[in-house]
């Protein structure tokens, strides 16, 4: 069996994660992601749930979300301001993700770790 982080995807799911690597923090949709690669949408759906174990919003979120961790650590950016920075279009849906992934809001995060003031 190998190790997780030597997981080898197949060409199609290799491309989507290098290219959400590379735009998160741009709009990205299914559908759009599906027609990058040149894919049904529903077929791109089980394929990277089933090599990741994520869909591919729960991936693009729980990406951008470490994303902003290190903004709000590591910078005096506002909490809007880095929800824009690492894709999302508003500050509620920000939030929203960021505290159902950590269990706490953007702001008490950065209070309780140390944040640059």
């Amino acid at each position: 069996m190998k190790p997780a982080s030597k997981k080898v995807y197949t060409y199609h799911v290799k491309k989507a994660l290098d290219y959400i690597y590379q735009n998160y923090e741009k709009p990205l949709t299914l559908e759009d992601m599906a027609k990058y690669l040149g894919l049904n949408k529903c077929y791109f759906c089980k394929l990277f749930r089933m090599e990741t174990g994520k869909t591919f919003s729960q991936f693009l979120n729980e990406l951008r979300v470490k994303k902003s961790k290190e903004l709000l650590l590591n910078t005096n950016l506002s909490i809007l301001d880095v929800a824009l920075a690492v894709g999302y279009n508003n500050q509620n849906s920000y939030n929203m993700s960021f505290k159902k992934l950590t269990g706490t809001t953007p702001l008490k995060y950065r209070k309780y770790n140390g944040c640059c003031q």
